[in-house]
């Protein structure tokens, strides 16, 4: 298991809004990286269009020191067209080969809030269709090909974890990245996520510590939280998945600089106690 940088710290954001050229914006995070001490780097394309305005296009060689992988979010827009989910799949895939990342995980439609069951149903098929064509390509590839366990059926398009696990088992190759914050905020413990996935093709975890939301926690307060200020219990968590080999864990915490360096720390401090 290693640990993998995926959001930067608040102040680390606000630093990299003011360093105009690229290719120093790239020397930021590599730098950002290494400081914090990460073994890999999770690369989510709209963050860092978006926030770091960096072209993944275009990661620059030196980065082949950290182990990368790729989350694909956002399918919702593309799930409705099988050309448009194409495409992005395939410049993922592309991305994927040329800075020799060893995932690619999909983030599940969201927003599928008010859509009709004939709708749903329609996104449902195409998605297993989708994954089909695409994991076949993957299996011949160097990476894997992993789907994510956002399971909030009100938001999302998989209705719990049953839900999932009943869509994955269609695919015994494709991986599972799960996401331990969101997961543990709908009111999955530690121990029903572990019985649910343990012996699925896990490649990756999300890694933020949670409240839950039956406790009265917000979705905004009670995910994605600093490891500590939460209720997971990660020595449980870690120790679940540790038979795993190469499993990849991205810390994906929204919070300060000191958070994030904290967060890693006490997740070394997990792993040292549970291998």
């Amino acid at each position: 298991m290693y640990f993998s940088m995926d959001e930067i710290g608040f102040e680390n954001t606000e630093k990299i809004k003011n360093i105009t050229s690229e290719a120093d914006r790239w020397q930021f995070i590599y730098d950002v990286a290494k400081s914090y001490g990460f073994g890999g780097i999770h690369i989510t394309p709209s963050l860092y269009k978006n926030k770091f305005r960096l072209d993944i296009n275009n990661i620059p060689d030196y980065f082949q020191d950290f182990k990368l992988t790729l989350h694909f979010g956002g399918l919702h827009n593309s799930t409705t067209d099988r050309d448009t989910f194409d495409v992005a799949l395939a410049q993922c895939f592309e991305i994927a080969t040329k800075n020799n990342m060893h995932d690619i995980s999909l983030h599940p439609c969201k927003s599928v809030y008010g859509l009709s069951e004939d709708d749903k149903k329609s996104i449902y098929e195409l998605i297993h269709k989708t994954i089909d064509k695409w994991l076949s390509i993957a299996l011949k590839s160097t990476f894997s090909l992993s789907l994510e366990t956002h399971v909030s059926g009100k938001y999302f398009l998989f209705d719990g974890l049953s839900d999932f696990v009943k869509f994955i088992d269609h695919h015994p190759d494709l991986g599972v990245l799960i996401d331990v914050s969101h997961n543990y905020y709908d009111g999955y413990s530690e121990d029903e996520i572990i019985k649910f996935l343990a012996n699925k093709n896990v490649k990756g975890l999300h890694i933020s510590d949670a409240l839950q939301k039956s406790k009265g926690a917000s979705f905004e307060t009670g995910t994605h939280v600093a490891v500590g200020d939460g209720s997971v219990d990660f020595d449980k968590v870690l120790k679940g998945f540790a038979h795993i080999p190469n499993l990849y864990s991205a810390l994906e915490i929204k919070a300060s600089n000191n958070s994030v360096a904290r967060s890693l720390q006490l997740l070394h401090e997990v792993h040292q106690r549970i291998v």
